[in-house]
C-alpha cells in the first residue's frame, strides 16, 4: 500500500492535481462565484480548444520534437474552410466543414513531416518556418478581415449545447457540444499511444532515436504519422474555435501555441521526449485555463496574470526536470549495484 502511495506521489500529475485543488480552494474562498456549476461550465468551455491543440502538442513532445505551427495550421484550416463554404453559399451541416478543416490540416501536417523526416530539419526550425509562412501568407492575402456571417451549419453547431445552467444573477452558462470532439480526440489518441506499436514507436523515438531504430522502428514513417496526425488535430481544433466563436478571425489563435506547449510540459511531458501522459496533459490544460480565466475573480490585474502564469509554468517545468534528474540518478545507482 505504501509503495503504491509513493508511486502516485512521485508522479508529476499528482503535484499538478494538488496545485489545481489548492488554487480552486483559494479562489473559491475569495470569490464564492468560482465554486459554482456555472463557473465550471465556463472553464470547461474555455479549455476545449486548448485541450485539442494540447493533445497534438503532447504527441510531438513525447516524440522529442516541438511544434510551434499548430495554431497557424488551425487558423489556416478554419479560415480557408469557412471562406470556401461562405463563398459557395453552403447551407448543409457541420460535417463537411470538419472534414475540410481536417483535410487542410493533414496537408500542412504532411508538409511538416516531410521537412522533418526526410529533409532532417529540426522540428522547432521546420515548424517555426511553416508557421511563419502560413501566417505571412494569410496576412498578405487576407489581412485581418474576419468572417462573422458564418455558414448555417457552423452557426447551428455553435448554438448546439449539451447542458445549460443559470446562476443566481440570471446569466446562463453552457456546455458546448464541441466537448464531444475533445473527448473523441482523447479516446483515439489514448488508444494509439497505449495499445499500438505505433504509439510505442513514438515513445521510443523520444527516448532515444538511435535505440528505437535499432529496435526495428521505422523512424521516417513514424515521424510522418506524428506530424500528419497533429495536422489533423490542429485543423480540427481550429474549426472548433470557429464553431464556438461563431466567427472566423485569422488573428484569434496567434501566439497561443506557447501556452499550449506550456500546458503539456506542466502536465509532466518532458521537453526532451520519451515521457508524458494524456492525463497529465489535460491536468496541465486545466491549470492553465483556470489561471487564465479565474485570477480576475480574486482581483489580480491582467498584467499580473501573465507573471503568475509564467511562475507556475516555471515551477511545473522545474518539478518535471527534478524528477527526471532523480530518476536518472536512481537508475545509475541501481546499475552500479
Amino acid at each position: 500500500m505504501n509503495r503504491s502511495i509513493r508511486k502516485i506521489a512521485g508522479k508529476n500529475e499528482f503535484y499538478v492535481l494538488i496545485t489545481i485543488v489548492v488554487l480552486c480552494i483559494v479562489i473559491g474562498l475569495i470569490n464564492n462565484a468560482f465554486l459554482t456549476l456555472s463557473s465550471a461550465f465556463d472553464i470547461i468551455r474555455s479549455g476545449i480548444e486548448m485541450g485539442i491543440f494540447a493533445v497534438g502538442a503532447y504527441i510531438v513532445i513525447v516524440s522529442g520534437g516541438i511544434d510551434v505551427s499548430c495554431t497557424a495550421v488551425g487558423t489556416f484550416a478554419m479560415f480557408t474552410t469557412t471562406k470556401i463554404l461562405y463563398d459557395s453559399k453552403y447551407e448543409g451541416g457541420i460535417l463537411l466543414a470538419l472534414v475540410m478543416a481536417v483535410g487542410f490540416g493533414l496537408i500542412l501536417g504532411i508538409l511538416n513531416g516531410t521537412l522533418i523526416a526526410y529533409l532532417k530539419i529540426p522540428p522547432l526550425i521546420a515548424t517555426l518556418a511553416t508557421g511563419g509562412i502560413i501566417n505571412g501568407f494569410m496576412l498578405f492575402f487576407i489581412g485581418s478581415r474576419e468572417i462573422s456571417n458564418v455558414p448555417k451549419g457552423i452557426y447551428n453547431a455553435g448554438k448546439s449545447m449539451l447542458a445549460v445552467v443559470e446562476n443566481e444573477h440570471g446569466f446562463k452558462s453552457a456546455l458546448p457540444s464541441t466537448l464531444l470532439i475533445l473527448i473523441g480526440v482523447l479516446i483515439v489518441t489514448f488508444f494509439i499511444m497505449r495499445y499500438t506499436m505505433l504509439g510505442r514507436g513514438i515513445f521510443a523515438i523520444g527516448g532515444d532515436m538511435i535505440s528505437a531504430q535499432r529496435a526495428g522502428f521505422n523512424i521516417k514513417r513514424t515521424q510522418m504519422f506524428i506530424y500528419a496526425y497533429v495536422g489533423i488535430i490542429s485543423g480540427l481544433a481550429g474549426m472548433v474555435h470557429t464553431i464556438m466563436m461563431i466567427n472566423s478571425n485569422p488573428l484569434d489563435l496567434s501566439g497561443k501555441e506557447m501556452m499550449v506547449i506550456a500546458a503539456v510540459v506542466i502536465g509532466g511531458a518532458r521537453i526532451t521526449g520519451g515521457h508524458g501522459s494524456l492525463t497529465g496533459t489535460m491536468l496541465g490544460v486545466s491549470l492553465v485555463t483556470i489561471m487564465s480565466n479565474s485570477l480576475i475573480l480574486i482581483g489580480i490585474p491582467s498584467f499580473w496574470q501573465r507573471f503568475v502564469t509564467g511562475l507556475i509554468i516555471l515551477i511545473g517545468t522545474g518539478i518535471t526536470a527534478y524528477q527526471a534528474k532523480r530518476m536518472k540518478k536512481q537508475l545509475n545507482v541501481e546499475v552500479a549495484d
